[in-house]
């Protein structure tokens, strides 16, 4: 009897392990901003980010896995300061459109942003702190470096139109392999005068990218992009006018070609958006754990 129970206690421990091990699990990743302070509250200083990660609707601080969310409530949480009046109020705007949101003095988002759900990945935002000190802002999602998140209308026909842009990537990626072969591809375009060349323009920084007449070599400061940032695209008064950069054909170029991964170091994934610990982070780099689905 003694052996039967061992036999049993052994194939509940093995089964127990197998699905274990056959669990699905999704990559969990953050990276933390930081946000200088004016030194006079009401006195707003700006952080440009992008969206690194997939992010998901969360519901009493909780995120729901599998429903994905475009609005700065799941997204940014509680990180921002909230006023009664909206004009002290600290905000999140995307660049493009100039759509904003706020949290009020209770806590509750609102604004066209929040409301119209279009903090999408793909563009740029800017952190508008109005408390007068520095602050940290913390960007923790779903690891999503698929693309196919959809296009951006590249602007052009003036001196120098700058369309921001962003991409939702956990990985460092090289401009010259990784990113610029699609971004020629869709339009972007050298010259051989330089000061006549579409540019690359690291909004944080800016350091530039560009490429040769014969669109086969880069040069510049700018060399990766890299998770969390923000970049302009300046698309200089030349025959190529306005064009669609595509993000679902850029990113399998990308995958394709291979990817410079930075070295992940985290003990502890955040678990929702409204309670990050970001102790053991780097400013500025990407650290994942895998998580359980």
């Amino acid at each position: 009897m003694k052996k039967v129970m061992l036999v049993i206690v052994c194939l509940l421990f093995a089964a127990t392990a197998f699905a274990q091990q056959s669990d699905p699990s999704n990559d969990v990743g953050y990276v933390k901003l930081n946000s200088t302070g004016s030194g006079t509250p009401g006195v707003q200083t700006t952080l440009n980010f992008g969206l690194p990660f997939k992010f998901w609707t969360v519901v009493a601080n909780v995120p729901q896995y599998g429903t994905e969310s475009t609005r700065p409530s799941s997204i940014i949480g509680s990180q921002i300061v909230g006023n009664a009046n909206p004009t002290l109020a600290d905000r999140i705007v995307r660049q493009d459109g100039g759509a904003a949101a706020f949290r009020n003095g209770a806590g509750v988002w609102s604004g066209t942003l929040e409301t119209g759900a279009s903090m999408v990945p793909g563009r740029a935002y800017a952190y508008q702190n109005k408390t007068g000190v520095a602050r940290t802002l913390v960007l923790a999602g779903d690891v999503d470096n698929a693309g196919g998140y959809g296009t951006i209308s590249i602007t052009g026909g003036v001196s120098t139109a700058s369309t921001p842009i962003s991409w939702r990537d956990s990985r460092n990626i090289v401009v010259a392999t990784q990113v610029g072969p699609q971004l020629i591809a869709d339009g972007f375009t050298g010259v051989a005068n330089p000061l006549n060349s579409d540019q690359l323009v690291a909004q944080n920084g800016g350091a530039t990218a560009r490429v040769n007449a014969a669109g086969t070599v880069w040069g510049g400061t700018l060399t990766q992009i890299v998770p969390g940032q923000p970049y302009n695209v300046q698309n200089r008064p030349h025959p190529n006018g306005t064009w669609i950069y595509d993000y679902q054909t850029g990113a399998a170029a990308a995958m394709n070609a291979g990817f410079l991964m930075p070295t992940p170091s985290i003990t502890k994934a955040p678990m929702n958006n409204e309670s990050v610990k970001t102790s053991s982070v780097k400013s500025s780099s990407v650290k994942t754990t895998g998580a359980a689905k």
